[in-house]
């Protein structure tokens, strides 16, 4: 059976295919062909029809365009220059962190499988002298332990900087709202303080979780301000410190905050903080709890007004008016909102049949022998809980009967109309500015969705995701944070370049199309003079929207190389 065998001669090594022979009775290899150098059998290749070989293919353009943003920005000289190198640490902290952003701007993996993805990319070609074998776990680890809490502040006050003075983002409307990320930490693992448990948005109240506090912007939806906080802290008792950080930050990226307005929803502000809020030299529009003011809630339809022919919210039923909130005489806004209202009827009635089958189940035990009353008053009780539901429902109980006559109910077919007409769908805004026309201040609380996206992009599995995320330290759960924080803002900023093209696609669906541009490294055979054969790199054929995007993200075609600034 033929083999290949190598073989040195005077310190060089050429290759040979042998096959193995008795030569006097002892098994020897007989070499059957010379096959020469490597470089001498890679030219032979090269020069068979075709002429060229392209060894390996790396998905490029997502991890391109995030670099060149990063490069842009100066994403690793920023954070560099504000925390402590490693002796003998290549690469720096900041780049570490740049490049476990950009995993998790593509495809979020563990630090541990981080080196599996980037071989799969053009992440060595575009960081020179990257190894990614050297960047483990454990490197990250010693990384982002470097990061100190207050270094990330500092960080990300001057990456907002940076952002909004090459981008030119306008501050006009700004976007405040928390969330939180369930995690798998033992129960039992005390060294965490920031995961605890409490109400948590994808209902896992099972596991320990974290808060974030996040203020985007209206325009390019980029991340401005965040806070990481335990998890059972409430939204009422964070904002207070939440609204001192905004402000404090508002005051290190502009001069004049007169412009600006925040917006954030109902359950943030209280009476005992408006105040600071009142004080703050830029202006709010939030929501009210309806069932806070029963006055409001009591205006009929018939009293609200549709928004004129030709605005952007035509036909909209809306009504103005002017009340006391918080201490102040304030403009109030209520409108109503038909996504709200349906959702509404459909929540109620799914409540409601689960109420009514409980019911049947109660009245089918009734029927049986010795089923006596037992905590009657207690049962109807918890039968009635649930918002609206003692509205439309009516449970009695004659203990004087017997059997399942014992039992009787009914849903109040009027009290239900009047929810569906006249309670559910209504919103009521409250804002400082008295001089803004109904429709701005409709449209301002509109804009609330922005950070509601952001918020669902940042548990998005495919992209962007702040999970999966193994960390059980404080310090390296909101390092873990910043990085993930910095992988949306760089992914935010290849959005508003899409935007401007006329890009349509979800994030997400953005940085899938950008995935789709590929590098191959491709060798050449040496020219007639002869030598060693030569390598170049070349994008694939992508398609033409591809191309378009990855033109306008990166600099130029050729393959771009990150230099960051050094601190």
């Amino acid at each position: 059976m033929p083999s290949l065998q190598r073989h040195v001669v005077n310190g060089k090594t050429y290759w040979r295919i042998v096959e193995s022979k008795r030569v006097n009775g002892k098994p020897r290899p007989v070499p059957i062909l010379y096959l020469g150098t490597v470089e001498q059998l890679l030219d032979k290749l090269l020069h068979a029809p075709g002429g060229s070989v392209r060894i390996e293919s790396f998905q490029h353009g997502d991890v391109a365009a995030l670099s060149a943003i990063a490069q842009r920005l100066d994403v690793a000289g920023v954070i560099d220059r504000h925390v402590p190198q490693q002796a003998h640490a290549a690469p720096s902290v900041g780049l570490t962190l740049l490049l476990a952003a950009l995993n998790r701007a593509v495809q979020p993996r563990s630090k541990r499988g981080w080196a599996a993805w980037a071989k799969g990319t053009s992440l060595s070609r575009l960081f020179p002298n990257l190894d990614p074998d050297a960047l483990t776990s454990q490197y990250f680890w010693d990384q982002m332990n470097c990061v100190s809490p207050e270094a990330l502040r500092s960080i990300e006050r001057d990456l907002v900087q940076a952002v909004i003075r090459e981008l030119g983002i306008s501050l006009d409307l700004l976007f405040y709202d928390t969330t939180n990320f369930f995690t798998y930490v033992a129960s039992d693992n005390p060294k965490p303080k920031l995961l605890q448990r409490g109400k948590n948005k994808q209902r896992r109240t099972d596991l320990r979780q974290f808060g974030l506090a996040l203020l985007v912007s209206r325009d390019g939806q980029i991340p401005l301000c965040s806070q990481v906080y335990d998890g059972r802290t409430i939204d009422c008792k964070l904002f207070p410190d939440a609204f001192s950080r905004i402000r404090e930050r508002l005051a290190e990226i502009t001069q004049d905050a007169s412009e600006i307005t925040v917006v954030y929803d109902k359950g943030n502000p209280t009476k005992a903080h408006q105040p600071e809020v009142d004080r703050a030299p830029f202006g709010f529009v939030s929501s009210l709890v309806p069932s806070h003011h029963a006055d409001l809630m009591a205006i009929p339809w018939a009293d609200y007004q549709t928004l004129p022919a030709g605005s952007a919210l035509e036909g909209l039923p809306v009504y103005r008016t002017t009340k006391v909130v918080w201490g102040l005489e304030r403009p109030v806004v209520l409108f109503r909102s038909e996504q709200l209202r349906e959702g509404q009827i459909r929540g109620l009635q799914q409540h409601l049949d689960k109420r009514l089958r409980e019911l049947e189940e109660w009245k089918e035990q009734l029927a049986l022998p010795h089923s006596g009353p037992r905590d009657v008053e207690k049962k109807v009780e918890d039968l009635l809980k649930g918002q609206h539901i003692a509205d439309v429902l009516r449970i009695e109980y004659h203990p004087e009967r017997k059997g399942p006559n014992r039992l009787d109910y009914h849903v109040d077919l009027e009290a239900m109309t009047h929810l569906h007409e006249e309670v559910f769908g209504k919103r009521i805004l409250v804002t400082s500015r008295s001089d803004w026309s109904t429709e701005e201040i409709i449209l301002a609380y509109r804009g609330q969705s922005h950070v509601e996206a952001t918020f669902r992009q940042c548990k998005d599995d495919e992209h962007l995701a702040v999970r999966p995320q193994f960390h059980w330290t404080d310090q390296k759960i909101q390092v873990h944070a910043f990085i993930c924080l910095l992988a949306l803002m760089l992914a935010r900023v290849v959005e508003r370049q899409a935007r401007t093209l006329g890009y349509r696609e979800g994030l997400s669906g953005l940085l899938d199309l950008l995935g789709s541009v590929r590098l191959a490294m491709v060798l050449s055979a040496s020219g007639p003079q002869g030598g060693r054969p030569r390598t170049s790199w070349q994008l694939e054929e992508m398609r033409p929207e591809a191309r378009k995007l990855f033109e306008a993200c990166v600099p130029s075609r050729a393959p771009f190389v990150y230099t960051p600034t050094t601190a």
